[in-house]
């Protein structure tokens, strides 16, 4: 049969962004053989998308491109910004003492704050996010709470009704998250049921710390996970536009910029 009766372009391309938002990224060669078709095929199809700025490809490995409606997968997240994640991480531990809860969202950014937290132990640590729970369950004197739910490859991380249930049970001393895009005194996420988990985080929590690198403030994102002023902090680095910094200070947030 020829290739061109077994699907159509358009059918071919929602179901190559249907398997990248799935699984974080896809191979050329597993996409033809799951269409039944050629990979030339597949990648005339991903060449159309990669114009629509919706998917990029590396050496036979399509990923989705960051934006308002695609979130980049957490194997992705993890591999960026490490510097400025890490003194994010020194600024984040002034704020915890030895007996507090502790929740973190799914932000690649929380990763180096849990390399070693049984140095504040006995801590307990609230996570929905499966790759920070990887980090935390062999430390000592650290109790984890890994929230369950839906698991998004994608995110490495629950989602869902189980998820908000969970946390809607809990009293949590200090919540520590970022957010895909902040602008016009909000923060936004391009994915619903994260924006919805995010609420739910800052809904149980008594201190809200948001942290945030400059990429944030340029950035754009559908669902809004609420105002700034739902944070009580700010951590920013020395790339924040001033009018991003005086923004955080006008809605009320104390902010701190780690050098």
């Amino acid at each position: 049969m020829p290739e061109s009766t077994k699907s159509t372009p358009a059918s071919r391309q929602q179901l190559i962004l249907k398997q990248v938002a799935r699984g974080g990224a896809a191979r050329v060669e597993e996409l033809a053989a799951e269409l039944g078709v050629s990979e030339m095929t597949v990648y005339r199809d991903i060449a159309e998308l990669e114009k629509s700025g919706l998917v990029q490809l590396n050496r036979k490995e399509i990923t989705a491109v960051e934006s308002s409606l695609i979130e980049a997968s957490a194997r992705l997240r993890i591999a960026t910004n490490a510097p400025v994640k890490s003194k994010f991480a020194r600024l984040s531990r002034k704020f915890l003492r030895s007996g507090m809860s502790l929740a973190l969202d799914d932000s690649s950014t929380n990763l180096p704050l849990v390399e070693n937290l049984e140095s504040l132990a006995p801590l307990t640590a609230i996570t929905n996010a499966e790759f920070l729970a990887q980090r935390i369950r062999e430390q000592k004197g650290v109790r984890l709470i890994l929230l369950g739910g839906t698991y998004e490859t994608w995110a490495d991380a629950y989602f869902g009704d189980l998820t908000e249930l969970a946390v809607s049970q809990l009293n949590i001393d200090v919540c520590i998250m970022s957010a895909t895009a902040i602008n016009h005194g909000y923060c936004f996420h391009p994915d619903q049921q994260v924006a919805k988990f995010k609420r739910a985080l800052l809904a149980a929590s008594r201190r809200k710390i948001l942290v945030a690198d400059a990429s944030k403030f340029r950035r754009s994102a559908l669902f809004k996970v609420g105002p700034l002023s739902d944070f009580d902090t700010a951590i920013i680095d020395g790339d924040t536009p001033d009018w991003a910094h005086n923004e955080l200070k006008d809605s009320g947030l104390e902010v701190l910029v780690a050098d």
